[in-house]
């Protein structure tokens, strides 16, 4: 295991260039080597010391400290270290302090870590529990650190905040943090007058059932939890942002999605199903007040312009477009669907929505799902924007895969090209100009030629590319 001690007692190499040549790591300038520094784990800082004369204590300047107990062989040489380095910055202010730590360590050693970067006027603070199995509060000075930048905690406890102010922070992640009040995060979002990020990785019993993510200056916002059918099925996040460009959820959980004064969105990441299961879906005729949650939070993100979204959160918008109208989503260009089973057959109705849709690409898992679906009956309309298509997933020539091509070949005049791949099992052994297809899994029928195939199908645009990839 590497361990700093060692490291620092390296001696540098000697030189083996002739006298002539130039050392041009030795004549950086100084802002610049640390520049870099600020960019490495402290561990490869360090082990520079090795690289040149100059640099042998360089390392020991450096005003940041990126740093896991991992890299160390003992417990008292972590601390050592750590405690080593807040002391040879005093007096002087510090850019990043990151530390990741076991439950090993005591509480007040983390607190008193913290508490001393806090004075030395961090910008970046980051702070992670490795192994979280005791209670650790973070260290309430954090939320008073006018220098502060940017705030990444990871496994730790923010306990109720009396006072908050954060001038100059812009971005926050937390990761699996637990809030002894349910209106802690609340008030530390809105108390951040130039926050721009806010990144959420939830788990069960957090203690906030309610999220109220309330900015005039935020930027991007993303909501992270795992799907768990057993936990707090009436979690609510409200998100009142006027100023968002970016939003991503993967969030199984969240009963309902609430999204005020109506953002711009430039691109959105949308994987929930609001708490829904498969039984529910069957009985949304009678659940009036989702159908209108859903709806308005579509209506919330119907400006977003690159779209990305499960094929679960496309089956509840299928299912409630039985019930309601959906919103125009005027400004999409981009559209990016991930399908986890063969219900391509959702897709029409979503893109009839579009109108202004320039580039579909269509992905999946390696292996969906077959999936009884109840198609709604309706000629559909034609797709007059859509110029791009990209299917990923190979092509097998099932049915369902082959349906889906000849409806966007069928009804887009004006597509340039649709590209696609074709299933390593018909490329094997055979000419990529001519592709035949047996169906082993199907009732023995003639082997059609699947290249031949897509040729065949009639374009509505006469200019369109199919290219095979």
């Amino acid at each position: 295991m590497f361990t700093f001690m060692d490291a620092a007692r390296v001696k540098p190499a000697l030189s083996t260039n002739p006298p002539s040549e130039v050392d041009r790591l030795s004549s950086l300038p100084d802002c610049l080597i640390f520049q870099i520094f600020l960019n490495l784990p402290t561990k490869d800082v360090v082990q520079t010391s090795a690289l040149s004369t100059r640099w042998t204590t360089l390392w020991k300047d450096v005003h940041g400290l990126d740093l896991d107990t991992e890299d160390f062989n003992t417990h008292e040489t972590f601390v050592s270290f750590v405690d080593n380095f807040l002391e040879r910055n005093r007096g002087s202010s510090i850019h990043l302090f990151k530390v990741t730590y076991d439950s090993s360590y005591k509480p007040d050693i983390v607190n008193r870590w913290v508490d001393t970067a806090v004075r030395l006027k961090v910008e970046h603070l980051d702070v992670s529990d490795d192994l979280p199995a005791q209670d650790i509060m973070m260290n309430p000075t954090v939320y008073t650190c006018s220098s502060l930048v940017s705030l990444r905690i990871v496994g730790l406890i923010i306990p109720s905040l009396e006072r908050v102010s954060l001038p100059s922070l812009k971005d926050i992640v937390l990761i699996v943090v637990e809030y002894t009040n349910p209106w802690a995060l609340e008030k530390l979002i809105s108390q951040c007058p130039v926050l721009e990020s806010v990144s959420i990785d939830r788990i069960y019993g957090d203690g906030m059932p309610i999220l109220r993510v309330c900015s005039q200056s935020l930027l991007s916002f993303m909501h992270y939890w795992d799907k768990n059918d057993d936990y707090e099925k009436d979690r609510i996040v409200e998100i009142d942002a006027p100023m968002l460009k970016c939003l991503r959820i993967s969030d199984g959980g969240t009963a309902s999605f609430i999204i005020k004064n109506q953002p711009s969105l430039v691109e959105a990441d949308i994987d929930t199903v609001f708490s829904l299961t498969t039984e529910r879906l069957l009985q949304v005729a009678n659940e009036i007040q989702k159908r209108d949650m859903v709806r308005d939070f579509l209506v919330g993100i119907s400006k977003v312009k690159d779209l990305t979204i499960a094929s679960s959160t496309l089956e509840v918008i299928y299912d409630y477009a039985r019930y309601v109208q959906l919103p125009v989503f005027r400004n999409i260009y981009t559209l990016c669907v991930r399908f986890n089973s063969y219900m391509w057959e959702m897709l029409p109705v979503f893109l009839e929505v579009c109108p202004n849709l320039k580039t579909l690409v269509v992905g999946t898992t390696e292996n969906p799902k077959m999936v009884d679906l109840t198609v709604i009956a309706r000629p559909w309309n034609l797709l007059s924007s859509l110029e791009h298509v990209d299917i990923e997933r190979p092509l097998k020539g099932e049915a369902l895969e082959m349906a889906l091509v000849g409806y966007l070949l069928e009804n887009s005049p004006n597509l340039k090209k649709l590209s696609l791949s074709l299933h390593d099992s018909l490329k094997k052994g055979k000419s990529v100009h001519k592709l035949t297809l047996s169906l082993d899994d199907a009732p023995k029928k003639e082997e059609s030629d699947v290249f031949i195939e897509l040729l065949n199908f009639p374009r509505l645009s006469s200019s369109c590319q199919i290219i095979v990839r």
